[in-house]
Formats: structure tokens, C-alpha cells, sequence
């Protein structure tokens, strides 16, 4: 063995907190120099740390003949280290075509499929890919070149979770030359693939000759200054988003299934890269998709709007900002339709709003208060008859507000009141014979309102989330 990548090993695998002792890590071998490297290293070490190995191999089905021979070298070697094999054969072809994504995203997809699968058979707590330097730095330029923020700089990380186990990547550190002399220095087998040399494949082109452009003609070091970025990366934009989650839990208000908001001032108040981030969480959570850096410059236009903004965003999600709020929805839809009775002593849950109405009798009349809370509102229960209609709004609503003589569009009251028009269609109405008696978390119409006859009080409020249960 060659003590020099022996000890890189040791190095980036204490660094990083890659393995513990009594661990079982499962090996995935392709069958080239990388993977079979890397098995022959974690071999040797395997007395020393107490661990114990196994092989993982997918047939990719991609060469014929070639990928079957790939897959019974591989065996060989397990037969030869007497570790136990798992294999899997997938087309990944039909893959790529039933999902119309890209042979090469299909064949990652597949693989990590199967060694998450394999770890759970085997009881595997780590997953060790074959990963070098000369990979990292390729990635970065790759990312750069067809464009990417800063967590696409992460690259590829030395470990990360993969369902209960982790994946790892030991030769990280260490260069494709460390390897190439390794491998020559113990005479070991591999198994070539010739799709590594095609010119079709965008990483190739970069390894063939961009990098060896860049080597030339301005740096000679240029690989291992690109593969030591994301790890100089790691501890900035771990605090980022840290810091953006903690933000995020704050300031996310989950108004239903399909929208998130913010409240505008708080919101403004943060740094770029923490709203960015805050956006970027809310996307995913909504779509799964990823924000692009289009897309953020088209909302960070909208945000220096003055005036009411509508700004598209991935997966047919909107971004709407307005006076108050910044908010994340999906496709505007049709005005939510719902119809319910509720009667005193009945809490009433609208799934089509995610909101609870409840109706309290009140038996004392209260003090005369003033109130800033507009989740709930005390009435006159003797200017009310029950069950009451609890509704959206209708078209040519008119409601008389508490203080005016007089009623007046509904519309033009929730606009006076700055309801955001994304809102104005989740809000519950209660009506007695069609006429607006409250509009939960706004407030009620003038003629029901508590005076010094009143006797008994009904209390309506209004919350959000299923609070039945």
C-alpha cells in the first residue's frame, strides 16, 4: 500500500467524521479506478477501525456486454475480499425516456435509489462513494459554467444523509493523479468505461479541455483551488441558513394549504441573502421547486414597488406584494365557494378556508373596552336569530360597518381596511337572512352591535387551523 494516500485517507475521513468505529459501510463500486481504490483503501483499514464492508453495484444496462462484465468484475472482487454483494439491473434508457430527464440524471437517481435500499438491507450506517478531487473541482466548473448560486458551489459534499444512513465520500481530498499511481503502484485491476472519453457529455469536455486549458494558462494548482471553494463555502452558508430557518419560523405564516406570507415591514428589514432564502423555503415548500436567480430579480422588482405586485415565479407559483404582505400562492383560482350553519355553543371548521369559526353565548354583558384584538367580536344576541349563514363572499355584497349610518360595498370596505385581495376570498362571513352580520377578523355590521340594553352577548371569533379537535 502507498502510506502517503493511506494517511490523506485517515486525514479526511477524522476531518470530516466520515466513519465510526463497529460502523458497517457499504462500498459502491462501479468497477473503475476511483471506486476500486477506494475499496482497496477502506480494506486495509477496516482492522484498525473495526469496521466491517460490503459492495454495492447497479447495472446501468448503458453498454451491453461491456455493463454485465462490469457488474461480474465487481463480484469478483467481493468473492476475492469476501464481503458481502448486493447488485441491482436497471434500464436506465426507459428511465430517462419515461421521465424525459437526461441518461445521466437518470442513472444518479437510480443508483442512489438502490444504495439507500441496500444501506436499510444490510444495517449499513455509511454509504462510501468514490468520489476524488478531480471530481469536486469538475463539479464547480460545471456549475459555474452552466450557472449556479452559491449552494451549487457546495458541489459535492464530503457527507450528507441519505434516508438513515450517510453518504461519504473518503478520496474527496485526494487527486486523480494519487490515484492513477496507487493504482499502478499495486497493479490493481479496474475496469474502464469509454463513455468517460465521449466528447457528448459536458463534465467530460471540461476535464479534457478545460481544465487542462486553465492549468496552462493560469494556474497549474486550478483543480485543487476549485475543489477547496465549497468547503471554504460550508461554514458561510451554514450560518446563512441557520439564520434564514430562524427567520423563516418567525416570520412564515401559513394562511392555507396552497400560500405562505410574510409581513412586508419585518420582512424589508432583512438582508437580501436571508429573503432570498426565506422566498426560496417557501417555494419548496409549496412545489418542491428550486428559485432561480431569473425569478429573483424579477421579485426583488417587485418588492421596490410602491404599488400592488404580481410577480410569477417557478411551478406556476405567485408572488403578490402588497402595503402589508409578501405572499407565495399557487394558481389564482375561482372565489371559494362554502355554505355552513353554525348556532351558539358550536365551533365550525371550514376546510375550504383551513379556518375555525366559534360561536360562544355570553351570559353577563361585557364592559365596554377597547379592543384591538379582531379575531373575535361580541354581539347582541337579542338582535340575532340562529342558526346564522356562514359564508365567502358574494357578488354586490353591501355591509353597514359598526359606527356608520349607512352600508356600503363590501369591497371598498376591505380595501379601506387594506385586506389584501389574496385574503378577501378566505374570509368567513356570518349572515342572518343574506345581510352581513360579521366578517371574521375585520368586523361586524353596526345594527348588531352591544348597547346598554343588551342582556346576553353571542361571541364569534375566528381562527385559523382546524381547532375543532
Amino acid at each position: 500500500m502507498n502510506p502517503s494516500i493511506q494517511i490523506s485517507l485517515n486525514q479526511t475521513i477524522r476531518k470530516f467524521k466520515m466513519i465510526e468505529p463497529l460502523e458497517t459501510i457499504l462500498v459502491c463500486v462501479s468497477g473503475g479506478k476511483d471506486s476500486v481504490t477506494l475499496l482497496h483503501l477502506l480494506h486495509e483499514m477496516r482492522k484498525e477501525w473495526q469496521i466491517k464492508l460490503a459492495i454495492a453495484h447497479v447495472n446501468h444496462k448503458l453498454r451491453g456486454k461491456a455493463s454485465d462484465l462490469d457488474e461480474a468484475f465487481v463480484k469478483h472482487l467481493a468473492q476475492k475480499f469476501k464481503t458481502p454483494f448486493l447488485t441491482t439491473s436497471v434500464s436506465v434508457k426507459e428511465i430517462a425516456k419515461s421521465r424525459k430527464i437526461s441518461i445521466e440524471e437518470a442513472a444518479r437517481g437510480a443508483r442512489y435509489q438502490f444504495f439507500e435500499q441496500a444501506a436499510e438491507r444490510i444495517g449499513a450506517q455509511k454509504i462510501a462513494l468514490g468520489h476524488t478531487q478531480d471530481d469536486q473541482a469538475e463539479t464547480v466548473l460545471m456549475r459555474l459554467v452552466t450557472g449556479t448560486g452559491l449552494k451549487g458551489l457546495q458541489a459535492v459534499r464530503p457527507k450528507r444523509k441519505l434516508g438513515d444512513a450517510c453518504l461519504i465520500r473518503p478520496l474527496i481530498e485526494i487527486s486523480r493523479d494519487e490515484i492513477n499511481s496507487f493504482v499502478k503502484k499495486n497493479s490493481l485491476s479496474f475496469r474502464e468505461d469509454k463513455s468517460n472519453s465521449s466528447h457528448l457529455f459536458l463534465r467530460n469536455r471540461i476535464r479534457k479541455q478545460l481544465i487542462p486549458l486553465l492549468e496552462r494558462s493560469f494556474n497549474p494548482q486550478v483543480k485543487r483551488v476549485l475543489a477547496r471553494l465549497p468547503h471554504l463555502l460550508d461554514a458561510d452558508l451554514a450560518f446563512l441558513e441557520e439564520t434564514a430557518n430562524l427567520f423563516y419560523r418567525r416570520l412564515a405564516h401559513e394562511k392555507s394549504s396552497g400560500e405562505i406570507a410574510f409581513a412586508r415591514k419585518p420582512f424589508e428589514q432583512l438582508k437580501p441573502a436571508i429573503q432570498y432564502r426565506l422566498i426560496g423555503h417557501a417555494i419548496r415548500q409549496l412545489s418542491g421547486a428550486e428559485f432561480d436567480f431569473e425569478h429573483w430579480n424579477k421579485f426583488l422588482d417587485g418588492l421596490a414597488s410602491k404599488t400592488r405586485t404580481r410577480v410569477q415565479l417557478p411551478r406556476q407559483l405567485v408572488a403578490s406584494m402588497s402595503r402589508d404582505g409578501v405572499r407565495i400562492s399557487g394558481p389564482s383560482r375561482l372565489r371559494t365557494s362554502f355554505h355552513y350553519l353554525i348556532f351558539p355553543g358550536m365551533k365550525l371548521f371550514i376546510p375550504e378556508i383551513n379556518a375555525t369559526v366559534n360561536c360562544e353565548l355570553v351570559l353577563k354583558r361585557p364592559r365596554p373596552i377597547k379592543k384591538s384584538d379582531l379575531s373575535f367580536e361580541i354581539l347582541d344576541c337579542s338582535s340575532l336569530t340562529f342558526p346564522l349563514e356562514i359564508t365567502g363572499r358574494r357578488q354586490g355584497d353591501r355591509f353597514q360597518p359598526f359606527g356608520q349610518m349607512l352600508p356600503m360595498k363590501l369591497k371598498k370596505f376591505l380595501i379601506n381596511r387594506r385586506i389584501p385581495e389574496e385574503e378577501r376570498d378566505r374570509l368567513p362571513i356570518a349572515r342572518l337572512s343574506g345581510k352581513i352580520v360579521w366578517i371574521g377578523g375585520v368586523g361586524f355590521a353596526d345594527p348588531f352591535k352591544v348597547t346598554s340594553q343588551t342582556k346576553q352577548c353571542i361571541r364569534l371569533s375566528c381562527m385559523h387551523g382546524n381547532c375543532t379537535v
